[in-house]
């Protein structure tokens, strides 16, 4: 029974370290990822849960959202097409070149040429609830 035991408590405990170690990669980013997303992304995106009349759409809670599913925002067919989750991984390249990730998105953005402000953007999404 031991040993059935172990199995999933070191894949618990390693989900837990894996977790803490991400957000511990994360901590420093915080704040220079609220000044890009400031200056990149904040005059066509908002963090604030429920505020709508911009640009783009609202990216509170984008992490783990499904593309092109924010109810009340008028997306382009491409991007309700995606058909992606949003993570880490595939929100660095979105803002990395929106327009070759997604060919036919509505966004305009040229992209984000720096892989540091890049990933400090995610962490921030990441907290964005």
């Amino acid at each position: 029974m031991f040993t059935s035991l172990r199995l999933p408590l070191f894949g618990l405990l390693s989900l837990a370290l894996a977790q803490a170690a991400l957000a511990a990669d994360c901590a420093p980013d915080q704040r220079h990822g609220a000044e890009v997303f400031a200056n990149e992304c904040g005059v066509c995106h908002s963090v604030t849960k429920g505020a709508t009349g911009m640009m783009g759409p609202n990216l509170a809670g984008v992490v783990g959202r499904k593309s092109g599913s924010l109810e009340g925002f008028s997306y382009s067919q491409a991007m309700r097409n995606k058909n992606i989750d949003w993570q880490a991984e595939n929100i660095a390249q979105l803002i990395t070149q929106p327009q070759a990730y997604v060919p036919g998105t509505y966004m305009p953005y040229m992209g984000l040429a720096s892989a540091d402000d890049r990933q400090a953007v995610v962490c921030f999404l990441k907290e964005q609830h």
